[in-house]
């Protein structure tokens, strides 16, 4: 009876506005609880959408940059010390000439080739536009100054007439011709890029050194047949050799002239006789240093 007492007592209770707002406010956490729960939970799921979203916008800009970074050509720059040293690197150092010796055998042997061999104006000019070389002057240049000096020596040994034992070795063609030979092929061309320059007919100094490296390839075999002991076979050989060498070197200078001075320019013939004129006149004295210092006994 007590506890049914009591539980009226409570219905009555809870059926008052007063009395209500106990048990409102008991209940009412409940209430709260559940939607916050459930708005957490939307939340969450709302925010797992945002946040798988966010990964996915950090993941393209990560992939956009990450894309730029892995370009072919930004991966070459990284791995090429070449291009990373583009703006350090200078004429006073190596990696500055490196391309310049960046031929094979093939190139040096048809580049020798066109020297020799009778070819259209201005070819050489072509074949060597796209990367001229050093390689190939310095190795010519440099044989040549030894075959001049030991067939030299050899020439004047088979030309002595003396007491036995009486000839010796003259080292000074050695020096002489690295002297002559070396002058040749870098102070002369520089000599002719400024005349270029100052004509306004411009031209590479690598291209005019490589050229007439190339030009003295034709003395190396005239100076081991100059060894035979007949003066006017030498005289012979020193003339055909220059006259190849002369030939191949005008004539591609005069197809560069031609282009830079057309022939409805009054001074073009002035110019290109003037250059022409000193490069004939410079070779012809390289001629008579050859055989006079080189191949002339008595």
């Amino acid at each position: 009876f007590e506890l049914q007492q009591r539980a009226a007592d409570g219905a009555a209770a809870s059926a008052m506005p007063g009395g209500g707002s106990d048990s409102l406010l008991d209940v009412e956490p409940e209430r709260e609880l559940n939607p916050q729960t459930l708005s957490f939970q939307d939340f969450g799921s709302t925010g797992g959408s945002h946040s798988s979203a966010r990964p996915a916008e950090s993941g393209g800009m990560g992939g956009a940059i990450g894309s730029g970074m892995l370009k072919p050509q930004t991966l070459d720059s990284m791995h090429d010390p070449e291009s990373q040293q583009s703006g350090a690197g200078g004429f006073w150092t190596l990696r500055y000439y490196q391309p310049l010796f960046d031929v094979d055998t093939i190139q040096v042997l048809n580049r020798v080739k066109g020297s020799l061999l009778p070819r259209p104006r201005g070819a050489f000019f072509d074949l060597i536009s796209a990367n001229p070389d050093l390689w190939g002057p310095f190795w010519i240049s440099t044989t040549l100054i030894f075959a001049m000096a030991i067939t030299g020596n050899l020439a004047s040994y088979y030309a002595y007439k003396g007491p036995q034992g009486g000839w010796t070795y003259n080292f000074n063609q050695l020096t002489l011709a690295g002297t002559v030979i070396y002058s040749y092929v870098t102070l002369l061309p520089l000599l002719l890029w400024l005349g270029l320059r100052y004509y306004q007919a411009q031209k590479r100094l690598v291209d005019i050194i490589c050229i007439y490296g190339y030009t003295l390839g034709i003395f190396v075999p005239v100076s081991v047949l100059c060894v035979l002991p007949s003066e006017f076979l030498r005289w012979l050989l020193v003339f055909v050799g220059g006259a190849i060498s002369g030939i191949f070197l005008l004539s591609n200078f005069h197809a560069h002239l031609s282009d830079c001075f057309p022939y409805g320019e009054g001074d073009a013939k002035r110019k290109t006789v003037t250059i022409l004129g000193g490069m004939a006149a410079f070779h012809i004295v390289l001629l008579f240093l050859f055989k006079i210092s080189f191949f002339h006994y008595k």
